[in-house]
């Protein structure tokens, strides 16, 4: 498609991106995520892609949900629908997909780092090709936006950052550079030349302003006004199945007793189902923009003066604030709660999104404490448990939670660990998560161990009872619950064969969650 676009007349550019939006729409509507945000851009995606000479030259998107255009244009289209199934393409920009996306992408603010490693390298071998960064406003809320402009504008290059600034991302556009139309001087005072362009959807508008940058060259802004398109959903979806819509429950019986406490994310309000409450308690709701680690020293700072603070995160964004985490909070003994979403796979986001890398570093941070929930009952006893003993703490809490479908039967009170089966086998099983309720087995004793870290005092004892332990955890590598087991069979010098279920050291691809579950060995 990428020939046949090159070969067609200027005029013909706007009949062209309408007839691709339609066919996109109709091959792929309720078959992919962020489809509007997409289609915002397929103006600037056919003009860009018009006017360089791709892959050749480079193109890179930030996040991705701005790619299914440029995903069509380079061969695509049809494998769309099969976006985020397994053995279909990706939801996001990946190197390994194709030669046209240049840098892979699913978390926010990369691009114009990614400009900045390009720009050197080609300043080191003198090629000289067309480089353009693609960047939405919600993603120029994280401070990685701001180091790489810095950083570019001390370098003699020809750069193109594109702004696409559609008002949001996930959840509305926060801050006084957005709202306020500061762009302009914020851009200047760090030594790029802005150009605005209104009409951000407008094909002419679009060629002259694409145009002129490159023949400007330099450090080039053009900050282009784009509007997404609101496109009917005929998706059935029952939120009151998920661990999200539990948490939420329970957090509203709290936050209408405790008018002090906040709750604080990286604007994933509506990505969490928080939206509602966040509608019904607005002043106890605050989105820091997209920018995890600012959003964790933050609720830090809250917690350090006094007051109650939780952090909502994604497990996969929680890994961009290990530092905050460590330094900021653990370190400083603060009793800050996080409610760690998407903990575990996530099924069709794939591997830019799983969340298995959490448990690896948090189980080796001082003063730290893990629940870990295996269904909407228990985790609904230990949000309230938390806010319980929040003023106890001597450190941070994290209740762990997937994005998967449970029950909330019967209200329970938190225990650390729970037996399931226990009749005298010389073999157990040892699970923690939602994995939990997805095991049945006649054949082994079976503990599930909500809290993981610390582990129970008595886990010691209860090990040296059996022959054969298996651990079962939806995470990644050595560490996490196999790794802390293991240190408590070594330390005691007990003799049992000790074995583990869980995630290889690889990255696990897209798919059904349950579907990769399978594939991965951790449920029958």
């Amino acid at each position: 498609m990428i020939e046949r676009l090159r070969e067609i007349e200027p005029s013909a550019l706007t009949t062209f991106t309408d007839d691709l939006k339609k066919d996109l729409v109709n091959r792929v509507t309720d078959k992919v995520s962020h489809l509007e945000s997409s289609l915002a851009v397929a103006e600037l995606t056919v003009v860009l892609h018009y006017l360089m000479n791709t892959p050749e030259d480079v193109l890179i998107w930030d996040v991705g949900h701005q790619g299914y255009v440029h995903k069509a244009l380079t061969g695509r289209l049809i494998d769309l629908q099969t976006q985020r199934h397994k053995n279909g393409i990706s939801g996001f920009l990946r190197r390994a997909e194709s030669l046209y996306d240049f840098f892979g992408a699913g978390h926010a603010s990369t691009s114009i780092s990614a400009l900045t490693g390009v720009c050197l390298a080609d300043q080191s071998t003198g090629l000289n090709r067309k480089r353009v960064a693609v960047i939405g406003d919600g993603s120029m809320t994280g401070g990685q936006s701001f180091e790489a402009l810095n950083h570019l504008s001390t370098i003699d290059t020809d750069a193109l950052v594109i702004l696409n600034d559609n008002n949001g991302s996930i959840d509305p556009t926060i801050g006084s550079l957005h709202i306020q139309g500061n762009y302009k001087h914020y851009f200047q005072s760090l030594g790029w030349r802005y150009t605005y362009v209104n009409q951000g959807n407008n094909i002419a508008s679009l060629l002259e302003a694409v145009k002129a940058a490159f023949e400007k060259g330099g450090k080039q802004v053009l900050h282009i006004q784009t509007y997404r398109p609101l496109l009917s959903k005929t998706k059935s979806y029952k939120p009151a199945t998920t661990f999200q819509w539990w948490a939420a429950e329970k957090l509203r019986s709290i936050l209408s007793k405790d008018a002090g406490l906040r709750i604080l994310s990286p604007a994933m309000f509506a990505g969490s189902g928080f939206a509602p409450l966040r509608k019904e308690f607005p002043k106890q709701f605050i989105d820091s923009g997209i920018n995890e680690p600012h959003t964790v020293t933050t609720a830090a700072g809250i917690v350090a003066a006094g007051g109650y603070a939780w952090v909502h995160i994604y497990s996969t964004f929680l890994q961009r604030a290990v530092d905050q985490v460590i330094h900021d909070v653990a370190l400083q003994g603060l009793p800050l709660i996080f409610l760690v979403d998407r903990a575990g796979i996530v099924g069709g986001d794939g591997p830019t999104h799983h969340g298995v890398f959490d448990l690896g570093f948090l189980m080796d941070i001082p003063n730290v404490t893990i629940w870990n929930s295996r269904n909407g009952d228990e985790l609904q006893a230990m949000i309230s448990k938390a806010w319980e003993i929040q003023g106890e703490l001597s450190g941070p809490l994290f209740i762990r939670y997937p994005k998967d479908k449970t029950s909330c039967d019967s209200p329970e009170e938190f225990s650390p660990y729970h037996w399931l089966t226990e009749q005298n086998s010389n073999s157990l099983l040892v699970s923690t998560g939602h994995l939990t309720s997805k095991v049945q087995t006649g054949l082994f004793d079976h503990l599930h161990l909500g809290q993981i870290k610390p582990l129970p005092p008595n886990l010691t004892d209860i090990l040296s009872k059996y022959s054969n332990v298996l651990v079962l955890e939806e995470s990644l590598g050595q560490g996490g619950l196999f790794g802390a087991i293991a240190g408590v069979v070594a330390d005691a010098d007990l003799n049992l064969r000790l074995a583990k279920r869980k995630i290889s050291d690889a990255f696990t691809n897209h798919g059904v969650r349950e579907e990769l579950l399978k594939e991965l060995g951790l449920m029958p």
